[in-house]
């Protein structure tokens, strides 16, 4: 089931900014396709809190997802591309009116290299065994 259905749901997920309702979204579509899969459904209707307990499979997805696009970033501040512009690089003008939207990078930010400048964040990705390091520790698994 893994194979088949994570690559649909999560295509091109480096790029997401995950949010609260994003997060909701991606839970709500997996535990369908999970209910679509158990032949009990049929007679009784089960909860979201208990459908990944019956199928023994924990709520990764969304871990999976952060892990990728730590990676892509990785990657992007590596090579030092256009793309490395277009995610680090300021933009000139005005700032529009009303609350700003959450960026790719404030948002990666919050989850994993925490409160600081983006100058001493952008460097600890230049050096990749430091970065793989960080991610490991993140999401506490092993290089």
């Amino acid at each position: 089931m893994k194979t088949y259905i994570w690559s649909v749901l999560l295509y091109d997920s480096e790029c997401w900014t995950v949010n609260k309702e994003r997060e909701k979204q991606t839970r709500s579509s997996r535990d369908v396709v999970r209910q679509k899969n158990d032949e009990d459904i049929l007679d009784t209707e089960k909860s979201n809190e208990l459908v990944p307990k019956e199928s023994n499979l924990e709520r990764s997805q969304i871990k999976t997802i952060r892990q990728r696009q730590l990676q892509f970033l990785g990657d992007i501040c590596h090579h030092k591309c256009l793309s490395h512009l277009a995610v680090t690089g300021k933009i000139e003008g005005k700032r529009s009116r009303g609350r700003q939207r959450i960026t790719f990078i404030e948002n990666l930010k919050s989850l994993a290299i925490g409160k600081g400048s983006n100058n001493n964040d952008m460097r600890l990705t230049e050096d990749k065994f430091e970065w793989r390091n960080m991610i490991a520790n993140v999401f506490q698994q092993g290089t």
